[in-house]
């Protein structure tokens, strides 16, 4: 999150740039309108810069010096402090769950996507003798079109650059959450993410020499204790060693716990200040430059 104006797209922010327009406009015929002879509306509603003021004022959640008057302006007046309280309701709940977690970027979900993307494609050189072999086309189309290309003949230092930075890498998933874990992260999802699609798969076999007496064995022993769990378990506490290896590192370096606020998310709010002052100086100067103009054009009248 760069600023506090991704809060919302970009066509929110310009539907809203239209309704104060729209609003200013509608309050203004209203107080203008045919029916101001009948019921004169107060004066603050009488010009389009006091519309704006008003409208402007309610939408940033200040008072207005004063009410509308007329029944239907008030009806009007009411439902935009409705809409008002709407969009500052969803703003700061939206603003204040970035502070605590911020947003992450659009997921990639497919292969065309990451092929077109800016995303650095780690590749290990064994990849290109199992290509022939690879029974996933749109994986092979990827692999021979992807032009940012790395190298990775290290999946373990390619694994850990995937979780400091934005690289991808066609590797198990289960290698790549051991790796975060053992560099302390606590939350893999929110380290590093994988494809929902599978892209491939493999099997692994233990092999014996052909004849063994153990082979019957194994397999009798082997099936229960993939039934009972076993393995689910081992696995759960092979990560809890690599995670107390690791020591939270990883958490306490990316400070995960909070979110700094720096000035330099306010920064649409101090160049709206800035644009404001300028427009306020410049509109001050040109009206003391027609008040002397004015005042010098009158003497010269009373001169002739």
């Amino acid at each position: 999150m760069e600023n506090i104006l991704t809060t919302f797209s970009l066509s929110v922010w310009l539907t809203i740039v239209l309704v104060l327009l729209l609003t200013t406009a509608v309050f203004w015929f209203i107080s203008n309108g045919p029916y101001r002879s009948v019921c004169n509306e107060i004066q603050s509603y009488q010009s389009l810069s006091n519309c704006f003021h008003n409208v402007w004022a309610v939408f940033i959640g200040v008072s207005v010096s004063q009410q509308p008057t007329k029944s239907s302006l008030r009806f009007l007046f009411f439902l935009y402090v409705c809409l008002c309280f709407a969009i500052s309701t969803l703003f700061q709940a939206f603003f204040v769950s970035y502070l605590v977690e911020p947003n992450y970027e659009k997921k990639l979900e497919t292969l065309e996507e990451l092929l077109n993307s800016d995303v650095v494609y780690s590749y290990h050189p064994g990849i290109n003798y199992a290509q022939d072999t690879i029974s996933y086309p749109e994986v092979v189309k990827f692999v021979e079109h992807k032009d940012l290309k790395d190298d990775c003949s290290n999946l373990r230092k390619c694994v850990e650059r995937i979780i400091k930075r934005d690289i991808v890498l066609f590797v198990a998933p289960v290698f790549a959450t051991y790796v975060a874990r053992e560099m302390g992260a606590l939350e893999v999802g929110k380290v590093t993410c994988s494809f929902e699609q599978v892209t491939g798969s493999e099997n692994l076999t233990v092999l014996f020499k052909k004849g063994n007496p153990l082979l019957d064995r194994f397999n009798i022993l082997m099936r229960p204790y993939l039934e009972a769990g076993l393995l689910e378990m081992l696995w759960t506490e092979l990560q809890h060693r690599a995670y107390l290896r690791g020591g939270g590192r990883f958490r306490k370096a990316a400070g995960d716990m909070f979110f700094a606020f720096y000035l330099s998310h306010l920064k649409p709010a101090f160049v709206v200040l800035l644009v404001g002052t300028v427009l306020r100086s410049v509109v001050f100067i040109v009206e003391l430059i027609v008040n002397y103009l004015w005042k010098v054009r009158r003497k010269s009248i009373r001169a002739l």
